[in-house]
């Protein structure tokens, strides 16, 4: 567990890049973390051992996918998006499909698919997303937010 956000972050020249262009500062990547470590709240990939996490600190959430290092924290991506995650109205999705390659830590369990009720603007709708069954903590992989999240929220603001 962290309690300090000045935690020694290792990055990459690459992903520093990545980074700036996605407009995201090591604060706001030290806040996942921290919020992620002191509340043990983030799924760990099996194969990797990397950690995802997310943190909504005001109307942009940041996920970054790392892992504690004895120098630090080692870090892999992050990415974000403006949509609003609403917490305990997760549904069974239609489909049963297990992601056994992600962990809950809080849980211990294997994530499955759920539909997840997002919000941006005045809108709201479900979405089918990893979630943990129990906590139903969930996974926004990089590719939903970056490629098709991106598209729903210019389509909403074009409305």
């Amino acid at each position: 567990m962290i309690s300090d956000i000045n935690v020694t972050l290792l990055i990459t020249a690459d992903i520093q890049n990545l980074l700036d262009e996605r407009g995201i500062r090591g604060e706001d990547i030290r806040q996942v973390i921290s919020c992620a470590e002191n509340g043990t709240q983030f799924h760990t990939q099996v194969a990797t051992g990397h950690r995802l996490a997310y943190y909504a600190p005001s109307r942009v959430t940041y996920w970054v996918e790392y892992e504690p290092t004895e120098e630090g924290y080692r870090i892999y991506t992050a990415y974000s998006h403006r949509m609003r995650i609403l917490h305990g109205f997760n549904m069974p999705a239609k489909k049963v499909q297990t992601f056994a390659d992600w962990l809950c830590s809080t849980c211990s369990l294997p994530l499955e698919l759920a539909t997840v009720k997002l919000a941006y603007l005045d809108e709201t709708f479900g979405v089918d997303i990893p979630a943990c069954p129990a906590c139903q903590r969930i996974i926004v992989s990089e590719e939903q937010a970056i490629a098709k999240m991106a598209l729903a929220e210019r389509m909403l603001e074009d409305k």
